[in-house]
């Protein structure tokens, strides 16, 4: 696919045009944008804006003639298109004809603090599955003829609802405000750079897919997680619920009761046959999951599996052959990155609070059987470290941003001989940058031990346990010491699929990649090698 060119104007008073300017090129460059970013506002002129296909104004003040903005506006109404962001409502407000082209104009602003930002317009491509979100910026109160554009966004702003994203068209062209963007905050949050790219998506003429039709196989009882994935599915608007398998009767007629308008198989072959069905979801023991993968796939599914990915990297790289030769998604339900204890986590690395963090250490375990069932057998589950542990290691590799250098494995069996996995694991991974960090899955563990222990350069952070309801918080960040309490953030399992959605109706980044989870499965690999007496092993 051909890169969309677009043309950002940046400059003026008030703002950080630089900074702000860079992150825009950086972030949508990243995203497959060919940005050409300049200050000269010579450059809008007819010649130059139809060498590209969107000008993304980020800009404050005068500058422009009158013939420039004649030229902008047949331009635009020629099937251009135009996205403003912030401070375009207070640029170039001597031409009363830019002001009715952007479709308002800024008459004052509040403080820079924090408030939320929702969809409350009709359904647009711009906000689909966008859920309200807080960010800390400069929130504007703006003019103009709330007939001649389409609210999507909105703001509270005492005892009013302030557009902060709006539509309109213009001939064949069509035009984007977005009120947000007065600093780096703001650049840098993630909701905000989705409405951008979309922003310009849309207005570049770009449309959804239809709905993805979606099948769960594997409906077993224990934990109802395949009801927990058909009920999310349902959720998700661009994801449409449509078939069921298991081997066992008794539970296709179980889903059948949950979900009656849905069709349900008891051969994954004849489900893999129906040809109005997109996608399929493995919610199924871990030894099946890369053979079912690969047969999906070949039948031209895209695929999700429950977490682990499969039990070794073999499994894992024959899955991403065969999902990449038939064009087709493979993704693992790695939700965990959305819990939120773990999302108030990388929220405080980020804000700089820890600093660079250079040792995790994770605990999940007791002193206990740890059952007679199919997760306690190597063979299919693929050992102690796969269940929680598949969770812990992928929540590693995405806290420490260096390759991992080296993994060091202790695994145990002393006491529980009856069952066939370990009784106590321990990964130990050693990153190029010189971090240190610790997986330790138990069923031998009679002493109490912290769940989490994350330390970096300016401070640490540690969680009890689950009974817990947020981050012990000792930070050197702001010189003096402080420490207390920073509660864990709403949980939002819901994302995972969301982004699905976003992925495959419109062509978004994937959150979870199978070469992502395929790194997990490469340290479990290299820690039982380890264990095995070869000493340090690297992950391959």
């Amino acid at each position: 696919m051909t890169p969309k060119k677009v043309l950002l104007l940046t400059g003026g008073g008030y703002h950080d045009f630089e900074t702000c300017g860079r992150i825009l090129d950086g972030f949508l460059s990243e995203l497959g944008f060919k940005v050409t970013r300049v200050e000269d506002r010579g450059c809008i002129r007819r010649d130059f804006l139809d060498k590209h296909d969107a000008l993304l104004v980020y800009t404050q003040g005068d500058g422009l003639s009158r013939k420039q903005v004649a030229e902008l506006e047949a331009w635009t109404r020629a099937g251009g298109a135009l996205v403003g962001l912030h401070c375009a409502s207070d640029s170039f407000r001597n031409h009363r004809e830019w002001v009715f082209l952007l479709g308002g104009e800024f008459v004052g602003h509040g403080p820079v603090h924090p408030f939320e930002v929702s969809a409350t317009g009709p359904p647009h491509f711009i906000t689909r599955r966008m859920s309200p979100f807080t960010v800390e910026d400069e929130l504007y109160l703006l003019d103009g003829d709330a007939s001649r554009r389409t609210t999507l966004m909105t703001s509270p702003w005492r005892g009013a609802l302030q557009p902060m994203a709006y539509v309109r068209e213009e001939g064949r062209g069509r035009i984007v405000y977005l009120a947000l963007g007065h600093g780096i905050a703001a650049f840098n949050h993630p909701d905000f750079r989705k409405l951008v790219a979309r922003s310009l998506r849309w207005a570049t003429g770009d449309q959804e897919k239809p709905p993805v039709r979606c099948g769960v196989i594997g409906y077993g009882g224990a934990f109802n997680m395949g009801k927990t994935h058909a009920d999310a599915i349902t959720r998700i608007e661009g994801l449409e619920l449509t078939a069921v398998c298991d081997l066992d009767p008794a539970r296709t007629a179980a889903a059948q009761a949950d979900f009656p308008h849905v069709e349900t198989f008891n051969d994954v072959s004849r489900l893999l046959r129906k040809k109005d069905l997109d996608l399929v979801v493995l919610v199924t023991p871990h030894n099946t999951h890369a053979a079912l993968s690969v047969r999906a796939s070949r039948a031209g599914k895209h695929v999700i599996t429950e977490k682990p990915m499969c039990l070794n990297t073999r499994e894992a790289d024959a899955m991403i052959a065969a999902a990449r030769k038939s064009g087709v998604l493979l993704s693992v339900f790695h939700n965990r990155r959305w819990d939120g204890d773990y999302l108030a986590l990388r929220k405080l690395i980020a804000d700089g609070l820890i600093g660079e963090v250079f040792q995790v250490e994770l605990f999940g375990g007791n002193y206990g059987h740890p059952g007679w069932w199919w997760r306690s057998d190597k063979a299919i589950s693929g050992g102690c470290l796969y269940d929680w542990g598949a969770h812990f290691i992928d929540w590693i590799l995405n806290l420490i941003p260096s390759p991992a250098a080296s993994v060091t494995g202790s695994f145990q069996k002393r006491v529980w001989h009856g069952v066939t996995n370990e009784d106590h694991t321990v990964a130990m991974i050693r990153f190029e940058n010189g971090a240190l960090a610790t997986a330790e899955i138990s069923s031998l563990a009679a002493a109490p031990k912290d769940r989490w222990r994350v330390l970096g350069t300016l401070g640490a952070a540690t969680m009890k346990d689950y009974s817990d309801t947020g981050w012990t918080l000792t930070s050197h960040s702001g010189g003096a010491p402080i420490s207390g309490k920073v509660p864990f953030q709403k949980g939002d399992w819901d994302a995972y699929y969301r982004n699905i959605a976003d992925h495959l109706t419109m062509g978004e980044e994937l959150a979870v990649k199978a070469e992502e989870a395929r790194r997990a499965i490469a340290v479990i690999e290299a820690a039982e090698k380890s264990a095995s007496g070869k000493g340090a092993v690297v992950p391959k």
